[in-house]
């Protein structure tokens, strides 16, 4: 899930305290007219996905991980800081890997996540 538009692990989230921030689901992330986010789309198209029950979680924390990147939060292996800082880091797989890494899939679909990711990264660089 996504708590004001940043990353947030759902179980350890309790509603009531939650009052008037804003809270994005799987369910949100697509269009009022229904058309898939991009990384919804992604995953269809890079067979992110296997068995379905961490898709959820590894579509919004990819479109959290983006947003990351975009203002220029480093992540452990960034090897450029600097142009991290100032402009956004490159995402290749392994940058994605290490910004996705909290995220677990029992099935093992993890190289499809990342083609996933970078797809819609490359799409946005």
């Amino acid at each position: 899930m996504l708590l004001d538009g940043r990353r947030a692990i759902s179980c350890l989230q309790l509603a009531v305290a939650l009052g008037d921030r804003e809270v994005t689901t799987i369910e949100g992330l697509a269009s009022a007219d229904g058309e898939l986010h991009p990384l919804q789309r992604a995953f269809l198209d890079h067979d992110g996905f296997q068995c379905g029950y961490c898709t959820p979680g590894q579509i919004c924390s990819a479109v959290g991980a983006l947003a990351e990147a975009d203002q220029g939060w480093p992540s452990h292996v960034t090897e450029d800081v600097a142009r991290a800082l100032s402009l956004r880091p490159h995402l290749d797989k392994r940058e994605i890997r290490e910004r996705m890494s909290g995220n677990l899939c029992r099935c093992g679909a993890y190289q499809g996540i990342v083609d996933a990711v970078e797809s819609v990264a490359k799409g946005v660089e």
